[in-house]
């Protein structure tokens, strides 16, 4: 079961990747902002009834904050990286994750892999070296992070990355405190409260002028998507190690930001790619 709500996390997480870059094409990044967290607001606090409705420690509160604050730093860099960059060179970015997660679920949650999966981490890791190297010759290869940092789209994906890998074990701990509906509904419900602070475009402007059936049924989706991902994660923290699910989440979204990237935006698949994901794919299975 646990291996189930693994896979289907992380197909979710790729098709959301995907419909937050289609909408980006006729919403501003703080629209799409907008509308992710007050369509989670609106469903966790209807999934409000399957809660016990209890916070056992006052410390969940400082982790709610923190969660908060560095989810909506996180959206909007994403969201701007993939607006101006190509999805299957951004998405692929975020494979770092594991390594990092793998070092702060260590500190805050005693978690640790065995040493085939520390090997299968870091194979990921230099998977996306592969990516963004100029040639697959080895000076090109060490150079890689180099190439990488000079890449506006790439310095914020990292950014995201580093703030992307210890949300999820900053969520797992803040679970032991109380259940996934009503911390949905919280973080949800904060994130909203910072958005009326510092967003001041209003989101029903171009929401109401949504005309075409695609750009509805994308809309729609992304509404969706939103809620259920999250919520598919939640469950996917409280019964697998933090490392194991960013592992899976990066792999499989690696290899549908490819396959999006081709099909959706004529993005070209070239030897690097392929190479890069066979790469971060075996590394997977060296985690599994």
């Amino acid at each position: 079961m646990s291996l189930l709500i693994l896979i289907v996390s992380s197909f979710f997480w790729g098709i959301f990747d995907l419909l937050r870059k289609l909408v980006l094409e006729y919403l501003s990044i703080s629209q799409v902002i907008c509308v992710i967290f007050i369509s989670q607001l609106i469903f966790f606090f209807f999934s409000l009834f399957f809660s016990n409705l209890l916070i056992s420690d006052p410390n969940y509160f400082l982790y709610l904050i923190i969660i908060s604050v560095l989810s909506l730093l996180a959206i909007f860099c994403f969201l701007k990286a993939i607006k101006i960059g190509e999805i299957s060179m951004s998405i692929p970015l975020l494979s770092y994750s594991p390594l990092l997660s793998l070092l702060f679920s260590n500190y805050f949650l005693g978690e640790n892999l065995e040493a085939q999966q520390y090997f299968g981490v870091v194979t990921i890791f230099f998977g996306s070296f592969i990516l963004y190297s100029k040639s697959l010759k080895v000076q090109d290869l060490l150079l890689s992070p180099i190439t990488l940092m000079k890449n506006k789209g790439a310095q914020l994906i990292i950014c995201v990355t580093i703030i992307w890998s210890i949300i999820p074990v900053l969520d797992k701990k803040s679970l032991t405190y109380t259940d996934i509906y009503l911390h949905g509904f919280l973080q949800s419900l904060l994130i909203v409260f910072l958005l009326l602070i510092f967003i001041k475009t209003p989101i029903t402007k171009k929401i109401i002028k949504l005309k075409k059936k695609k750009e509805i049924f994308l809309f729609l989706l992304l509404i969706i998507f939103s809620f259920l991902t999250t919520l598919l994660q939640f469950l996917a923290l409280k019964i697998n190690l933090v490392p194991i699910l960013e592992v899976f989440k990066r792999a499989i979204g690696i290899l549908l930001a490819l396959y999006f990237g081709y099909f959706f935006f004529n993005e070209k698949i070239n030897k690097q790619k392929i190479i890069s994901i066979i790469v971060i794919t075996l590394g997977l299975l060296f985690v599994i």
